[in-house]
């Protein structure tokens, strides 16, 4: 009766909130829902696709600030005594904020360095680097809720509802709570204003990456603010240990970042061997790295080719042949990737930091257990290039490749896609747009999962087209930008 009744809410909340949770950043589909209801509850409920889809890497940021709320809850019962009065309840809720505040900021500044065992983790620089955008708009919307109750006693004064406190005043005596406080708001407004100017993707990118340099001295204000303010009781509790060792990581960052050693553990020199123009405004640039460590066919490498510039990432459309040789297809999109064909010669010295990324053509690390959609949208097709090149004999699976350009005459490397698909019994389709020829979800075979690389609103709109289907396969790709 019990895992019956449980069914039946759970089919009720399915039809209300399928939609809801139907959407592009959750992996908790209502269809997924619907088909643990068809075995047996409750039992199914712990045991069947909810659990197996459901994984606290998809909520990182819900979840920990979730954790944190609930470890302050349990250290106030066990060692601090509940307050009793507005004064004790804004004390409380501030330190509470600023804790969750300076964890959101350690974690950002943890991410910012690029460590590679998070970057496996969270399955890739791209979805790692999406979470540190979204640690840096929780941190400022989490400074601007602490700043705000440090603001309210006097606001609720000013209209009458808290009676005035006096404090005593200490004339010409220094003070690092006064000090420590003064930093805080220096480090507030600055912290504000980069998160402002990090979400206008109007700015340019050379002054935003240089800009973003500043998180870094300004993270370490925070911690000299909390540091001081924190109540030394805290530090003495599970939580107060728990801050101090993020804090630590975050300062270790933080002085990695400020020496310019970010990502320096994965980063090898080489030089620049062959140059290529390809049809569709694109370049194949060919480099030799004596060093390089190998990669798996589809991950990317940041590549530096002007030291004022800074890197830029660029999926590597080779497989790994053994030896230091990769290749890179780079279409010319901006100013920066415009100048390319002009300005690199033969010789020039390159540095490639990498490999990154899970775009490798498995799933959760297994082979391929299924039919296979893959999708390329214009210089996407540089991951599915990798993958032919690493493919050495037929494939045990059915796989539809389609390759979305304006015309063929703009396809990179249109002839040996066609030739390693014949020889992998791979189905290609070329969609020319100029043709009228668009790419539609109804017209994609069923599959377990889909593989897509191209323009962000061309992927989007096909997962909510496909998520729409009775059982949606799963969907893999991997953003272009890392802003």
């Amino acid at each position: 009766m019990v895992g019956g009744r449980f069914c039946a809410d759970l089919r009720t909340f399915v039809k209300a909130a399928g939609p809801i949770i139907n959407q592009q950043h959750f992996r908790l589909r209502a269809t997924t829902l619907r088909h643990a209801c068809l075995v047996k509850c409750p039992e199914s409920y712990f045991r069947g696709d909810i659990v197996k889809s459901f994984r606290w890497t998809d909520y990182p940021l819900a979840s920990a600030m979730l954790l944190t709320a609930l470890a302050f809850v349990l250290c106030h019962a066990l060692y601090i005594p509940w307050p009793d009065n507005y004064f004790a309840w804004r004390h409380e809720l501030m330190l509470l904020s600023g804790v969750e505040l300076i964890m959101l900021m350690s974690l950002g500044m943890l991410l910012g360095i690029r460590p590679l065992w998070l970057e496996k983790l969270w399955g890739g620089l791209d979805k790692m680097y999406r979470l540190h955008r979204r640690l840096g708009i929780a941190a400022g919307l989490m400074l601007a809720g602490h700043w705000l109750l440090d603001l309210s006693p006097r606001w609720l004064m000013q209209l009458g509802w808290l009676a005035p406190r006096h404090k005593p005043f200490h004339p010409h005596v220094f003070s690092w709570t006064g000090l420590a406080k003064q930093v805080g708001e220096w480090a507030a407004w600055v912290i504000l204003g980069l998160v402002i100017i990090a979400l206008l993707r109007m700015v340019p990118y050379g002054f935003w990456r240089k800009l973003h340099r500043l998180f870094a001295p300004v993270y370490l204000m925070g911690v000299f603010h909390s540091v001081i303010l924190t109540p030394q009781a805290f530090w003495w509790t599970q939580l107060g240990w728990g801050l101090a060792i993020a804090m630590l990581a975050g300062v270790f960052a933080a002085l990695a970042s400020l020496q310019g050693k970010t990502g320096s553990l994965q980063r090898y020199g080489g030089s620049i061997t062959a140059l290529r123009p390809l049809p569709g405004n694109m370049l194949e640039v060919s480099c030799l790295l004596p060093r390089w460590p190998g990669h798996q066919a589809g991950q990317f490498a940041l590549l530096r080719l002007d030291a004022k510039e800074g890197t830029h990432p660029f999926t590597i459309a080779s497989a790994w042949p053994g030896h230091g040789e990769l290749r890179f297809v780079i279409k010319a999109l901006g100013d920066y990737t415009s100048s390319l064909a002009g300005r690199l010669q033969v010789g020039m010295a390159v540095e490639v930091e990498g490999p990154y990324g899970g775009f490798t053509g498995a799933v959760d690390g297994r082979p391929l257990d299924g039919p296979q959609v893959w999708v390329a949208g214009g210089v996407g097709v540089t991951p599915f290039l990798a993958w032919l090149q690493a493919a050495w004999r037929p494939l045990t699976v059915p796989v539809d490749f389609y390759y979305c350009v304006r015309h063929a005459a703009e396809a990179a490397a249109l002839e040996e896609i066609r030739t390693a698909c014949r020889q992998l019994g791979i189905r290609l389709h070329v969609l020319e747009s100029d043709k009228g020829q668009r790419l539609q979800a109804d017209a994609l075979p069923a599959a377990s999962d889909v593989w897509f690389c191209g323009p962000e609103g061309l992927g989007r709109s096909l997962q909510q087209q496909l998520a729409a289907r009775a059982v949606p396969p799963r969907f893999h790709h991997e953003a272009f930008s890392l802003r």
